[in-house]
């Protein structure tokens, strides 16, 4: 959880909402949209605008304090965690969750041989169809495919 100090210390001006649109975002697993704060946020400040939100996640963005991760044409996803790390990303809905696989420090020094950049980073995302659309698509797939059998009696 963000503490008014960290605000202070970036000069921004400490307001319930942005702590709680900070919250939201920190204390979810599931990289949330906008809409997805907003929807989150107003358990807690049920008058919270929309508008609010977008302003307040677009700041903390700024400041460092949340990441704005974009696949595609898909609203952003946003995310607390600022240490370097991989995605995984469905194709169907959308969701977008970390992977547990190790920062890859040398493909940055490689990399770095092969161009002469400095490197300062790399970004690394991998796309597939998560298990709960693949069962989705396994339970549609069934009544097709019976109504099919049922054809050939």
């Amino acid at each position: 959880m963000i503490k008014r100090t960290q605000f202070a210390s970036r000069q921004l001006r400490s307001s319930n909402q942005r702590s709680v649109v900070h919250e939201v975002v920190e204390s979810a697993h599931d990289h949330p949209t906008a809409q997805a704060v907003f929807e989150r946020a107003r358990t807690r400040i049920p008058s919270i605008s929309l508008g609010t939100v977008y302003r307040n996640l677009q700041l903390l963005v700024e400041e460092g304090l949340l990441l704005e991760r974009k696949v595609d044409d898909r609203p952003a996803r946003y995310e607390a965690n600022r240490s370097r790390h991989y995605h995984i990303c469905c194709l169907q809905c959308g969701a977008l969750e970390d992977l547990s696989v190790p920062y890859q420090k040398l493909l940055d020094r490689r990399v770095q041989k092969m161009v002469r950049y400095k490197l300062q980073e790399h970004h690394m995302e991998f796309y597939g169809i998560c298990p709960q659309c693949q069962a989705d698509g396994q339970q549609r797939a069934r009544p097709a495919a019976s109504a099919q059998m049922g054809k050939r009696k």
